[in-house]
Parts: structure tokens; C-alpha cells; sequence
């Protein structure tokens, strides 16, 4: 079976974004330090830093080793002004969740006292914000806000309202338990995401909603990928394929599939569902598009090459991965979602260092820019791939970049006690899903 090459989307065009396009970027000089993150006036937006002053990485970055480019001659590292800019970067993302959270903070007396279809508006506008921040902001925040959707949820319905409101309850909340499932799995708490996702699934099977069975089945297949449980995830992204026959939540769990039978070593059938995935993702028109991340009703094509990447990587691959992250690294790095931007590079310096190539220096490299970029949002896939990483390079200990590499990995990992947000629950009630809404909202189906 030949593996399939990374291919773009018939409607995506590289012109759309040239600046993130061409020759690779020299590093900036240490007397020139990075400029502070922007931030969006907006209220509610997330703060984040631009892709132009917070990306080194390009395709060419990927595909070339450093030392090849003479681009990189009398360059020079940034030391300080580098770890200055990253906790600059912390604080505006910590700014941005505050936003959202303050929306967010008198949800449950907000839906309570509104008028049912009113409240219903509500309450989907509120999942939408949370919706477009969360892949930026930290998965604590996330845990926090939508723990208060949930609960201003369930007072919602208690109240008396027509079928079909009914029916659109049934899907908000579960979605809401969906997102809540993604954040905790990006928490670390994989427990609480079977259990979250279980109730996604069940809301959807209740609502007659293929798209949230789907979805439910979709995040419950990566929390399990991630868990090291890869037959349980092609399980999941296998099952949910069955409430969908095509559009953006199938090609999701197509990618789910793919990278399944990578984790069990079927070159094959992961070669098969790769190619099948750029088949459905040619034929989501681009408004549907949407950002990298979990989604009810649209896909970026990007997420088959970034799949793909990491498919690869765990074949033993690493070349023809680089392929795809050729494909994939300029787009990821457009758009704010430093999860997936981390990702692929840390999957990308994992093969490498596993190869056994002489290529430390760029190991460690795409690894730093990888903790970089999740700076100020630890989550708990990029924390265990960077813990991968530095196993596989332990032995090579005497090496100066590799120390350095792992005292920032633990730093970055330490700085997550600096992301809860102020005002949360208790942790107990977000391990635990919270409260269900009542038995005739989401009835006890097992995921």
C-alpha cells in the first residue's frame, strides 16, 4: 500500500496567506527582542500573539535542518528576552479567558430568568464563544466556563417548553458536555472525558443528532489515542462513523481512524483512511472551514495533513511526515491554536530522535518552538508528547541544547498551576462531569 501524498484542498489557496508561505524566517536578532502579543479589543476575545512574531517554524523550517540555511548565519539566540516574551504571553492569555469568564460568570441566572427560546439563544451564542477560545486559552478556563453553561442548562430544564425546544436543549447541552469532555482530556483527566463524552453521546442518540453522536465519539477517540489506548479510540471513531455518512464530523472521524491504526501499527489500513480523509476533506466547501479544533458542523482540511503527520511519525516515518507538516505547518501556524502547532513539531522531533539520526540540534529545536508556542497553556498532549521527547534524548544528556530543552519543558510544566482560573469550581465538581441535566434530557445510555 503506498502512502498517500499530502495534497491540498482544491479550494485552498497558498496565495491566501503568502506571508506565511516561501523561504524560511531568520531568527530574530538579540538586540531586536519579539514585540508584546496583540490583543483583540473585542470583548471576549481571546489575547494571543501574532503568527508573524511568535512562529519560527515554517514549512521550509521543517524540511530543512538547521546549519543548511544561510539564512541562520550570525544569528543569535534571544536568552532572556525570549522567557520575558513568554510570560508576557501567559499573562495576555490568562487576560483574554478573563474576558470570556466574566460573560460567562451569571450564565445560570442569565438562561433562568429568560424567556425559554430567548434563553436557548443564549446559551448556543455562549457555546459558540467558548467554542472559538478554546483552542487558545488555557483548558482550566474552559473547565470553568462551561461548568456554569451546564448548570444554567439544567435550571433551564426545569421549566416547561414545547417539544422542539426541548429537542434543541438536548443538543446544546450536549455539546456543552463535549467541549467539557475536550477540555478535561486536554486537563490530563481522561476519566472525567469518558464520562463527559458518554453524556454527549447519549444527548445526541435522544435528540436524533448524528452530528453530536458523532462528535462525542470523535474527542472520546482522541482522549483515548492520547491515553495510549489506540484499539479503544478506532473503536470510538469507528462507532461514530455510523451516525455520519459524509461532511466535517465524518472526515474528523476518519483522521481518528487513521491515526489509530498508525498507534497499532497497521501501515495499511492507516494509509487507506489518510487517503480517504483528503477524499471527504475535497469535498467541505470552504465555508465550512472553520478553525483547527473540535467542531459540530465544520472542519479545516489542514487537520488531514496534521493527522497525517503524526500517523506517520508513529510508523516510523519521519520523512514522508515531513511531507505532509510541509503541507500543514504554514496553515497551523496562520491561525491560533497553539495546541496543534506544538503537536506536530513535538511528533516531528519524537520521530527524529527515535530514528536515531545524528540531528539533535534540530530535535531540540523544533521541541523548544514547540513549548514556546504553548507557553502560558500547558495541556496534557503536548506535555506528554515533550515528556517523550525528553526520554528519548536522555541519553544524549551531555548535550547542552538537550539540558536546556528539559529545563524548559518543566518549567512550561510548572506554569500550570498558574492557569486556574480565579473563580472556578471546585475541582471535585469538574472531575466529575457536575450534575447530569435531568433523566429525560440526556437518558443513561453507555458510551
Amino acid at each position: 500500500m503506498v502512502i498517500p501524498v499530502a495534497r491540498r484542498s482544491p479550494d485552498d489557496h497558498p496565495g491566501d496567506y503568502p506571508g506565511l508561505t516561501g523561504s524560511r524566517r531568520s531568527h530574530p536578532a538579540e538586540s531586536a527582542p519579539r514585540p508584546a502579543p496583540t490583543t483583540d479589543s473585542r470583548p471576549g476575545a481571546p489575547a494571543h500573539p501574532s503568527a508573524e512574531t511568535t512562529s519560527e517554524t515554517t514549512s521550509a523550517a521543517v524540511a530543512t535542518p538547521r546549519g543548511e540555511d544561510d539564512s541562520d548565519i550570525g544569528d543569535s539566540d534571544t536568552g532572556t528576552s525570549d522567557r520575558r516574551q513568554f510570560h508576557r504571553m501567559a499573562v495576555g492569555v490568562a487576560m483574554g479567558a478573563l474576558l470570556l469568564e466574566g460573560q460567562i460568570l451569571e450564565v445560570p441566572g442569565m438562561l433562568a430568568a429568560s424567556p425559554v427560546q430567548l434563553a436557548l439563544d443564549r446559551a448556543e451564542h455562549l457555546l459558540g464563544q467558548a467554542l472559538g477560545a478554546h483552542e487558545a486559552i488555557p483548558p482550566t478556563h474552559v473547565l470553568a466556563q462551561t461548568a456554569r453553561l451546564h448548570r444554567g442548562l439544567e435550571r433551564l430544564a426545569r421549566r416547561r417548553m414545547a417539544d422542539g425546544q426541548w429537542k434543541r436543549l438536548r443538543v446544546v447541552a450536549g455539546r456543552v458536555a463535549v467541549l467539557r469532555a475536550d477540555a478535561a482530556f486536554k486537563q490530563g483527566n481522561v476519566a472525567a472525558a469518558r464520562t463527559l463524552t458518554a453524556q454527549g453521546y447519549a444527548a445526541g442518540l435522544a435528540a436524533g443528532d448524528g452530528q453530536l453522536c458523532g462528535s462525542a465519539r470523535e474527542v472520546g477517540a482522541v482522549a483515548e489515542f492520547y491515553d495510549g489506548r489506540p484499539d479503544e479510540a478506532l473503536r470510538l471513531a469507528r462507532d461514530g462513523q455510523r451516525h455520519v455518512t459524509g461532511g466535517p464530523v465524518r472526515a474528523r472521524l476518519v483522521c481518528q481512524e487513521a491515526r489509530a491504526l498508525a498507534g497499532l501499527g497497521d501501515v495499511q489500513g492507516a494509509a487507506r483512511a489518510l487517503d480517504h480523509a483528503y477524499d471527504l476533506a475535497d469535498e467541505i466547501p470552504p465555508d465550512r472551514w472553520g478553525r483547527p479544533g473540535p467542531s459540530f458542523d465544520e472542519f479545516n482540511p489542514v487537520e488531514v495533513a496534521y493527522n497525517a503527520t503524526t500517523a506517520l511519525c508513529l510508523l516510523g516515518r519521519p520523512r514522508a511526515a515531513e511531507e505532509h507538516a510541509e503541507l500543514a505547518l504554514p496553515k497551523l501556524d496562520g491561525v491560533d491554536a497553539p495546541g496543534f502547532r506544538s503537536v506536530i513539531r513535538l511528533d516531528l522531533s519524537l520521530a527524529l530522535a527515535r530514528a536515531g539520526r545524528l540531528e539533535l540540534e534540530r530535535v531540540c529545536s523544533l521541541a523548544s518552538e514547540a513549548i514556546q508556542i504553548s507557553w502560558g497553556r500547558t495541556v496534557a498532549s503536548v506535555s506528554g508528547r515533550a515528556d517523550q521527547v525528553l526520554a528519548a534524548t536522555r541519553v544524549h544528556s551531555e548535550v547542552p541544547e538537550v539540558r536546556e530543552l528539559a529545563t524548559l519543558v518543566r518549567e512550561w510544566q510548572r506554569s500550570a498551576s498558574e492557569q486556574r482560573p480565579g473563580n472556578s469550581p471546585s475541582g471535585a465538581v469538574l472531575a466529575a462531569g457536575g450534575p447530569g441535566l435531568p433523566a429525560r434530557a440526556l437518558p443513561d445510555v453507555n458510551g
